[in-house]
């Protein structure tokens, strides 16, 4: 459930992302986000696992930092929760388009977008089910399209990117390796496991996560270079051949699918059990904004998932450093080497979190 749910949408940007800001940036933009986040994934596991009752991010915020703090922390997961649903609704129309070439790229994610509030009106349990297995074909396509790319591949399209872009790539990280919505129920399927143990699954899915996107750039910007486009696949189109490509986009329309109904259906629970607004309006909250974004004009998808994943992310996990600082008051045998007792840790992360925002902002 917790691979399904962080891999997803972002892989398509990656590779676009290195092409403008160049290996380099790339590479040191991967290993600062892989850092945040595996940090607070595991700072974020910790306050799921070990406090009682249902809860999703807003209601964890309010049990831990009290309700002032709980309108602020709505809106930031309003912000990042339908920007993501944005990018997944954009991504959805491109793909769609590969097989029907006379309809529009917006007539295409209007489609999207009403398949998605359907399956959303399924139980969480089976879309995290639907979702694990839709992402192992994911997996299987990359390592073949790598296979694939391999003869094509030259140096020199590795020596691309500005300086004037070298930002770029981490807001992109950060929307790639986010998985915070499926800790909670991840921790309902371990509720007989030890603390450690879901340690251990946070770890080795947001390695593995991240093993498979360093793949797929390596397999497109090898290929693409400059030339690179910002959904990865159809820029591959000369050099891995049309059946590829409609293989990539079915593959590509799965991965975006499958994280919209995850991350749309964890809305709607945040909205029934922090809330307590019936199932029929927390789903009506849940899919409709999307889609009017969408129609309103905000469709250029790399800065909006770049926005979204730096100042989304950013604030959440702020609020996930907080939390857990007061958790570890409670809980202090339950203290992790790393997380519980560093508090230049907790400054670290905080001013990354903030510099990152203002920078993005900025740029």
């Amino acid at each position: 459930m917790l691979v399904g749910m962080i891999f997803g949408a972002g892989v398509f940007a990656l590779p676009y992302s290195f092409a403008k800001a160049g290996v380099v940036w790339g590479l040191i933009h991967f290993f600062i986000a892989f850092f945040f986040m595996m940090v607070l994934h595991l700072m974020y596991g910790e306050v799921a696992y070990l406090t009682d009752g249902q809860h999703r991010f807003t209601g964890y915020v309010r049990k831990f930092l009290g309700r002032k703090a709980e309108l602020l922390a709505l809106f930031s997961t309003l912000f990042g929760y339908y920007g993501a649903l944005l990018v997944y609704g954009i991504l959805g129309g491109i793909f769609l388009k590969v097989f029907a070439p006379s309809i529009s790229v917006s007539g295409m994610s209007l489609v999207f977008f009403i398949a998605g509030a359907v399956f959303c009106l399924f139980r969480f349990e089976k879309i995290g089910t639907l979702n694990f297995y839709l992402t192992v074909p994911i997996f299987i396509f990359i390592f073949y399209l790598f296979g694939l790319s391999l003869p094509s591949m030259r140096i020199e399209n590795f020596l691309v990117g500005s300086a004037k872009s070298w930002f770029l790539p981490y807001g992109v990280w950060l929307f790639s390796l986010g998985g915070f919505s499926s800790l909670p129920e991840t921790r309902d399927i371990m509720k007989g496991s030890t603390l450690a143990d879901f340690r251990r699954v946070i770890i080795w899915s947001l390695s593995a996560s991240a093993a498979i996107y360093l793949i797929f750039i390596v397999a497109v910007l090898g290929v693409s270079g400059a030339e690179t486009t910002e959904d990865a696949l159809s820029g591959l189109a000369g050099a891995i051949g049309q059946p590829a490509l409609i293989l990539g986009s079915i593959i590509g329309l799965i991965a975006v699918f499958t994280s919209y109904i995850a991350l749309a259906a964890d809305m709607k629970s945040i909205f029934s059990f922090d809330y307590g607004f019936k199932s029929r309006t927390g789903w009506l909250l849940s899919i409709l904004p999307p889609p009017l974004l969408f129609f309103l004009g905000f469709n250029n998808l790399v800065p909006i998932l770049g926005f979204v994943g730096t100042v989304g992310l950013g604030i959440l996990g702020i609020f996930v450093i907080e939390m857990s600082r007061r958790l570890h008051q409670v809980f202090p045998e339950h203290q992790h080497r790393l997380l519980g007792p560093k508090k230049w840790l907790r400054w670290v992360l905080v001013v990354g979190l903030i510099a990152g925002v203002i920078l993005e902002i900025w740029s």
